[in-house]
């Protein structure tokens, strides 16, 4: 009852309201959160005396408190009705939803039990380790230093430690360095690695290097026969022979969560390269290639309460890159709008995923060109997990099987609605949620030069486990199928299996 008029009290002194409550006259000066019965008698509010936010009554006249309410999950915002019940909000998995009850006063409302208060009513000495309050503290005694703060100062290593690295289809060793400032403005990583000699890799291939830093909006990053740990776990690839430099800029012109538009800027140069950058089973039949790419990345997307992902909304890209390989130049356009709305089926929402690109360059040129193929997830991953809503992704075909100077690609998805899991495992390793999905998919590609185009479907379905380990570190395994068809070639399957340690 104390609390239920402290909070009474903080509210009218929050409002300037000193007189006493006996002189409030009806329907003046009460907060929303309590309300006075229609004859003046009492007056109605929510108080957390229990444990959990139930519907309290205050007598006027006599000042005695009394429950009407015996709430398992909370009641807020009592509102007498014309019959004598009183309308309320109780709190659910959905929101508040509107609720009705019987304002009678009860004798017995069970109190919630809490595990701090049965270990203090046990151990008494727990309620002698306390912080002591921040009036005690001297707090210009903490202050070490004054004046602007410049991140790159205050750059220091971090951590170092051992790795393991993949470099095609090697393996190899290394140790990674990591560097930031305290307050994380200033980041960089450095990774040296070396991979034993084997008969397929040559001796300048062993050694390995891969820098990359943030500072703010800005990035770079420069490696030397870059290699990557998750190499060692699948058919994506992100190792490349020799040499790379990148420099790009992020910005943000809106900013309205969750409703952003940001544009990436990038600078590229890479040497003595063998495949393209961005496609591994694609030889280069040049070693040196620049690039500068402009992207802009809109979205807009919504979930409900409890939803696990995205349900409606809106995302558009669209990019330019130009490359430059020896004496040959070429511009890649590409844009895509993706475009959700939720079903009546609870968290289940449909998609429409399409793709556009043209490039122009020398028809022979391998960079004036898109490629596709594959789910792209390797068995052991940190990538996206739904790798196939990406536009280079065409489940059921080999990775940068297909390709094309203009491409037209549209993917139909429906999510289905998710599997929630209470009791599967163990308190430090338990399944939270399955994810399914479906997806069916067309892809038109051209190759120019006079080859025909072709046209390529595909069919396939995801589920997606997410796993919590020790209370705090979370993990996602992905099983994956599609099957791709083309008239007069025979489909092809494709199985995926990936974990992503988030």
């Amino acid at each position: 009852g104390d609390q239920f008029l402290r909070v009474w009290q903080l509210e009218r002194l929050r409002r300037g309201d000193a007189k006493p409550l006996s002189e409030h006259a009806f329907g003046q000066s009460v907060p929303e959160s309590f309300v006075f019965s229609p004859d003046g008698r009492y007056l109605y509010g929510s108080s957390y005396y229990t444990g959990v936010s139930n519907i309290f009554r205050y007598e006027v006249a006599s000042g005695a408190v009394e429950a009407v309410s015996n709430a398992e999950v909370g009641l807020f915002r009592p509102a007498e009705m014309a019959d004598g019940k009183m309308l309320v909000l109780a709190y659910t998995g959905e929101g508040f939803v509107p609720a009705v009850i019987d304002p009678q006063p009860l004798k017995d409302v069970s109190a919630i039990k809490f595990l701090g208060s049965e270990l203090i009513a046990r151990h008494p000495v727990l309620a002698t380790w306390q912080v002591p309050p921040p009036s005690t503290v001297d707090a210009d005694k903490l202050i070490t230093q004054r004046g602007p703060y410049l991140p790159l100062k205050h750059v220091g290593l971090v951590n170092a430690y051992p790795v393991l690295q993949g470099y095609k289809s090697a393996a190899g060793i290394g140790y990674r360095f990591n560097f930031e400032d305290p307050i994380r403005f200033a980041m960089a990583s450095v990774t040296l690695a070396f991979t034993p000699g084997t008969g397929d890799l040559p001796g300048n291939q062993q050694g390995h290097l891969d820098a990359s830093g943030s500072y703010l909006a800005w990035r770079a990053a420069a490696a030397w026969n870059k290699s990557d740990f998750y190499d060692l776990f699948g058919p994506t690839k992100r190792s490349r022979k020799g040499y790379a430099l990148k420099l790009g800029y992020d910005h943000l012109l809106i900013y309205d969560d969750p409703r952003k538009l940001e544009l990436a800027l990038d600078l590229s140069h890479a040497g003595k390269i063998d495949t393209l950058p961005e496609a591994q089973n694609v030889g280069a039949a040049f070693d040196k290639l620049s690039s500068a790419q402009a992207q802009l990345n809109y979205t807009d997307l919504r979930r409900s309460l409890g939803a696990v992902d995205d349900e409606s909304g809106l995302r558009w890209t669209t990019s330019l890159t130009l490359n430059r390989a020896g004496d040959r130049a070429s511009a890649l356009l590409r844009g895509g709008v993706d475009i959700g709305m939720a079903l009546p089926l609870a968290h289940s929402s449909l998609w429409s995923r399409t793709a556009l690109g043209t490039a122009s360059g020398k028809t022979n040129d391998p960079v004036a060109s898109f490629y596709f193929g594959g789910f792209g997830n390797n068995v052991v991953d940190n990538g996206t997990v739904k790798r196939y809503r990406e536009f280079g992704s065409m489940p059921g075909f080999e990775i940068n099987a297909l390709g094309g100077r203009q491409f037209a690609k549209q993917l139909v998805e429906w999510t289905l609605p998710p599997m929630l899991f209470e009791s599967v495992g163990m308190p430090a390793f338990y399944l939270s949620w399955l994810r399914p999905a479906v997806f069916a998919g067309v892809l038109r590609a051209d190759p120019g030069a006079g080859a025909p185009s072709r046209t390529v479907k595909n069919l396939g379905a995801q589920v997606d486990l997410r796993f919590s380990t020790l209370h705090w570190y979370e993990m996602m395994l992905s099983l994956g199928y599609a099957r791709g068809f083309e008239r007069s070639r025979p489909g092809r399957n494709e199985w995926m299996v990936s974990l992503k340690i988030l």
